[in-house]
């Protein structure tokens, strides 16, 4: 669990992880002048999915127990549930709660969210998928052993689904900083990156490594060290 976090006087945000010890110092120097946090507006085909068979109950035990282990309201719900952005063309739902041997897989991956949240790396962002079951998984792409198979990856792109000129450089300097947390942190957090071609970035917990659209590590921005 998240142990603690200060601001010392040096103007740094101070985590301490509880399980592995790590320390997290991010001087607050380090962040640009974020954009504001977009108000978000709960999609018309969440809420029908919500309606239907037993989803909201689901969706409410799934909140609660994200909320019980200090990581709700991070993301909303119609984003942490979302599956694949081709859904449609996969012939898939667009939402589903993970099976409940699988919530817990979250929790480190989220804990990741709150820091990087928490010091404002990360500001203007969508969830666009995360857990997807084995045939919606293989239909967008995923590899056999992916991380969203096991709810413990977020997939996301930051600005804008259709970014315009001025919301590049945002973009740049958003990743840069996501890929200085992971060169600084990563390894104690097994922390993996990888940044697509798309503009979807991965972030899982299951290991210490990253790749960018080549599927290399050597394509991948955040491979040149900080």
């Amino acid at each position: 669990m998240l142990a603690s976090c200060t601001t010392t006087t040096t103007q740094k945000v101070v985590y301490n992880h509880a399980q592995t010890g790590t320390r997290i110092e991010i001087p607050q120097e380090r962040v640009t002048t974020p954009r504001p946090t977009p108000v978000k507006v709960i999609p018309a085909s969440y809420l029908q999915w919500l309606s239907e068979d037993d989803h909201r109950q689901r969706v409410y035990e799934y909140e609660q127990f994200l909320t019980k282990n200090n990581v709700g309201n991070l993301v909303p719900s119609f984003e942490l549930l979302r599956t694949a952005r081709d859904w449609q063309k996969c012939g898939a739902v667009e939402y589903a709660v993970p099976n409940r041997e699988l919530w817990n897989n979250q929790i480190a991956t989220l804990r990741v969210f709150k820091y990087l949240i928490a010091t404002k790396v990360l500001t203007d962002f969508e969830v666009t998928s995360v857990y997807r079951d084995l045939p919606t998984n293989r239909c967008a792409g995923g590899a056999n052993s992916s991380r969203h198979l096991f709810n413990s990856a977020i997939d996301f792109r930051i600005g804008p689904q259709y970014p315009q000129g001025s919301d590049f450089a945002f973009i740049d300097d958003t990743k840069y900083k996501i890929c200085q947390f992971w060169y600084q942190y990563g390894q104690s957090l097994n922390m993996g990156v990888g940044l697509y071609a798309s503009g979807q970035i991965h972030i899982d917990t299951q290991g210490y490594r990253t790749w960018g659209p080549n599927l290399s590590r050597s394509s991948s921005m955040c491979s040149g060290g900080y």
